[in-house]
């Protein structure tokens, strides 16, 4: 039990420290805060000695007009004070929490950006949004609502215990029972409900994966008949976090509970003693009894804020874990600002999973302005080769070069601005046509290179016809864009970016044939004075490349012109063969 304890005590620790980093720079406003409320806590406070001299001095007495007045003024300037100072404390509150989830949500989304693409194959993009989304919100609570709560009720407690013992010591001596109880119960329920919480967050980022799923793959869940199958799926996973959420609000509500009867307990104890063993004015009593009342709220808020307190760390292990990650090692210094485009393999080997290899001991060498086909059968290792020239993943073995310069030692971004991209998995932004073009130099380019690349691709045909041209919105992923104009502006955007080196994957498949062929030459003119690299799964579309690339089982097998190939009879020609059954 104290090795847990200890380790409780960490979390507490490791946990307020972590958000104390956000929270310093705004030490004043929280001074502030903690201030007027402390100021409205002692005005609330003030109250039941008033009321008890009300009935002792105003009803209990010749019930005189100028005392009435002083009484009514009093309970009325007590209250509007407290009201204001309250006020005024729950808004600077709010303005030092919304700021801390904003500063965490900028540097969540600034190491979001740079985490390398391992982090992403490892974690779905449900669970990342709810960190973003979820998480931040329920540390921003510790900032603001948990703080404020734990300042109003621990000076209630203190200011209201201290005034019964100094009203009456004897009376007052039942609350001493109170406090090593309420202790026990609040030890005994925090490792619950962190488990709990834990849970709950865990739940809440595989409901936003699952929401993500459904709402991008709608169609495809239509057209498999998929509903009833991701229904029972979400509906599971929500049964799951109203399991744990239950769980959370029952160890809460026990506690309450629990402090509850003991408070209702000391409150019996007050009553009998006060009315039989005591001598107590009727004012005395009620300032008593009203002073043991309301310290039933803040007793019971200390004992409940535990709860959002959990749900807090909970969150921060997760907020501050994706902090916490390893970004994309960036140690090369070199900054290369025009390449040749020369790339060269040197006995490369990688593999994604520690005892599975992809791609082993690959030697290749590709000449600037050369146009030069990857192909094999699916998992042969052609988009690892480029996953590992982008330095997406980096060799376990071997030097990838780029102008006899070892990439490792390239800055990152010097060496990804050399590169242009076009996938057939078209990936568009929901944005306007121009920024889609001009994707990540949207402050630079200027209107007619956008235009200038818009007609390269075939795209600015199109483009005129939409109701605000270029800064047309398309949509979420393209979404208000056929298919062949969603490739257009992928490849549009490949051209604006005028990269020494390209690299294509199938950049024409969703085209049709008369398009394809516009396009097919606007990328053939694109490629003239580039270093071209085609990922091939049509071995149509590399009959024309310099040299063709056969990967099979992550090693090169054969490579040469396609007429060269064919005349092999290897794999590539068992592969052309398959393709169009000769």
């Amino acid at each position: 039990m104290p090795l847990e304890n200890n380790y409780l005590l960490m979390q507490y620790k490791q946990f307020i420290l972590r958000l104390f980093f956000y929270l310093k720079a705004h030490i004043g406003k929280l001074l502030f805060t903690s201030v007027m409320m402390i100021f409205a806590t002692i005005l609330e406070s003030s109250i039941p000695e008033i009321t008890g001299r009300i009935v002792d001095e105003l009803f209990a007495t010749t019930r005189d007009s100028q005392t009435a007045i002083y009484y009514s003024l009093a309970i009325f300037g007590v209250i509007a004070l407290s009201s204001i100072f309250t006020i005024t404390s729950v808004a600077s509150s709010s303005w030092v929490s919304n700021k801390v989830i904003m500063d965490l949500r900028v540097d969540m989304f600034a190491k979001l950006i740079k985490l390398p693409k391992s982090y992403f194959d490892n974690n779905p993009s449900g669970k990342t949004l709810s960190k973003l989304t979820f998480d931040v919100e329920q540390i921003a609570a510790a900032a603001s609502t948990i703080w404020l709560d734990f300042i109003k009720c621990f000076f209630s407690v203190v200011i209201l215990v201290g005034y019964l013992f100094y009203k009456n010591w004897q009376l007052s001596l039942t609350l001493l029972v109170l406090l090593p109880l309420v202790y026990l119960v609040v030890k005994v329920s925090s490792s619950r409900m962190r488990k709990a919480s834990r849970n709950v967050q865990n739940s809440m980022g595989k409901m936003t994966h699952l929401l993500d799923e459904n709402i991008s793959g709608s169609s495809l869940v239509k057209i498999y008949q998929a509903q009833n199958q991701e229904t029972t799926k979400f509906s599971q996973l929500i049964k799951n976090i109203r399991h744990q959420r239950f769980k959370v609000d029952m160890t809460a509500s026990l506690n309450t509970g629990f402090v509850n009867t003991l408070i209702g307990l000391s409150l019996g104890s007050v009553v009998y003693f006060s009315s039989t063993q005591l001598i107590m004015s009727a004012g005395e009593f009620l300032s008593f009894f009203t002073a043991m009342g309301m310290l039933i709220k803040p007793a019971k808020t200390l004992v409940n804020i535990n709860k959002p307190l959990q749900l807090a760390i909970a969150a921060g292990e997760s907020v501050f874990g994706l902090i916490d990650e390893e970004e994309e090692p960036n140690l090369g210094n070199i900054l290369l600002k025009e390449s040749k485009g020369n790339i060269k393999y040197n006995d490369v080997t990688f593999g994604y999973e520690a005892n599975s290899i992809a791609v082993s001991n690959i030697n290749l060498d590709i000449k600037s302005g050369e146009t030069v086909a990857l192909v094999g059968a699916t998992g042969s290792g052609k988009t690892t080769l480029i996953q590992l020239l982008t330095r997406f993943y980096a060799p376990s073995q071997g030097v990838i070069e780029i102008d006899d310069i070892n990439i490792n030692e390239l800055e990152l971004n010097s060496l990804r601005s050399q590169i242009s991209f076009v996938d057939q998995n078209v990936r568009l932004f929901n944005d306007t046509v121009r920024g889609n073009i001009a994707l990540g130099q949207i402050e630079t380019m200027s209107d007619s290179k956008v235009i200038k690349a818009a007609k390269a691709s075939n795209s600015y045909s199109f483009i005129e016809e939409l109701t605000d041209k270029l800064d047309t919105d398309i949509g979420q992923n393209g979404a208000k864009l056929s298919g062949g104009q969603r490739q257009r502006l992928a490849i549009a955007r490949a051209i604006a970016k005028d990269s020494p080196i390209l690299i294509l994957d199938e950049a024409t498949s969703s085209l049709d044939s008369d398009t394809e062929k516009q396009v097919q030459k606007a990328l053939d003119n694109m490629q003239k004075d580039r270093t071209t690299i085609v990922i091939a799964h049509r071995l149509s579309t590399v009959q024309n490349a310099d040299r063709i690339i056969v990967l099979e089982s992550g090693k090169i097998v054969e490579q040469g012109k396609h007429l060269e190939l064919i005349e092999l009879k290897g794999v590539y020609a068992n592969l052309y063969n398959q393709q169009f059954d000769v």
